[in-house]
C-alpha cells in the first residue's frame, strides 16, 4: 500500500505558506516580504524616490503635487521674488522662505525638531540672514488667500490651498511659534483657513512643516 500521508502532510504546508505570504503582501505592500526590487535605472530610482516618503517606510505617498519645471511666479505686486530662495511681502514687510521645509526634505517635521531647522538656516545665513524664525498665527493668517487655488492631495483626496503661486507647491500645514498648554502648539491650515493645535513632539509630526519668516528693517525694503 502507497503511504499517501506525508503528501498530504505537505500539501498542507505548501498551502498555508502560501497563505501566509499572500497576507504578508497584502498587510505590507511596500516591504521586503513583497519581494519590490530597486530599479537599476537610475532615472527610474529618482522617479520612485520623488513618489515616495521614506520617513514612514515607504508606505505614504508624497502630499503634493509633482514639482513643476519653471520657477514659482505671480503676478501679485504685493509679493516680490528676492531671487535668492525668499520672497518679500510688501503689505507686511516681512521676508518668507519660498520652498517650505516639505518641498525642501520631504519630510515632515514636529514642533521640536523645527528648532533646529531654524538654527540651520539662521546658521547658514540663508538668504543673506539670519534672524528666521516661526511666524505666529496671524503671520501666517496673513498669507491665507481664498482667490488662489493650488493642488495638495493626500492619499485619495484631492484639496486646494489658498496662498499665493509665488510659494509654489505649498504644503498644506504650518507651525506657528505661539505655544500652548501642555505638549501643544499651534499650526495654520491652508485648506481652510484656520489655525488648530497640535502636540510638539507627536509621532506623526501632524502632518505639519515650516516656512520660515524673518523681520525686515525699513530701510532693506526701501533698498529693493
Amino acid at each position: 500500500m502507497v503511504e499517501i500521508r506525508p503528501v498530504r502532510r505537505l500539501n498542507l504546508h505548501l498551502t498555508l505558506k502560501t497563505v501566509v505570504l499572500t497576507i504578508a503582501v497584502a498587510v505590507f505592500p511596500f516591504s521586503g516580504l513583497a519581494g519590490e526590487t530597486i530599479p537599476d535605472n537610475p532615472a527610474a530610482q529618482q522617479a520612485k524616490e520623488d513618489k515616495t516618503d521614506y520617513e514612514f517606510g515607504g508606505q505614504i505617498l508624497t502630499l503634493t503635487e509633482p514639482k513643476a519645471d519653471a520657477a514659482p511666479t505671480s503676478d501679485n505686486p504685493r509679493f516680490r521674488d528676492n531671487k535668492n530662495g525668499t520672497v518679500t511681502d510688501l503689505e507686511t514687510n516681512l521676508t518668507w522662505v519660498q520652498i517650505d521645509s516639505y518641498q525642501t526634505r520631504k519630510q515632515w517635521i514636529n514642533w521640536h525638531k523645527a528648532q533646529d531647522y531654524l538654527r540651520e538656516l539662521n546658521e547658514a545665513k540663508f538668504g543673506g540672514a539670519s534672524n528666521w524664525r516661526l511666524p505666529t498665527r496671524k503671520e501666517l493668517a496673513a498669507l491665507f488667500d481664498e482667490k488662489q487655488s493650488i493642488p495638495w492631495n493626500y492619499y485619495w483626496t484631492k484639496n486646494e490651498l489658498h496662498i499665493d503661486p509665488i510659494f509654489g507647491k505649498s504644503h498644506c500645514c504650518y507651525w506657528s511659534s505661539e505655544e500652548a498648554k501642555g505638549d501643544m502648539a499651534w499650526g495654520y491650515n491652508y485648506i481652510r483657513g484656520k489655525a488648530y493645535l497640535s502636540m510638539k513632539g507627536g509621532i506623526q509630526h501632524s502632518l505639519s512643516v515650516i516656512r520660515a519668516v524673518r523681520d525686515n528693517e525699513d530701510s532693506e525694503v526701501a533698498e529693493k
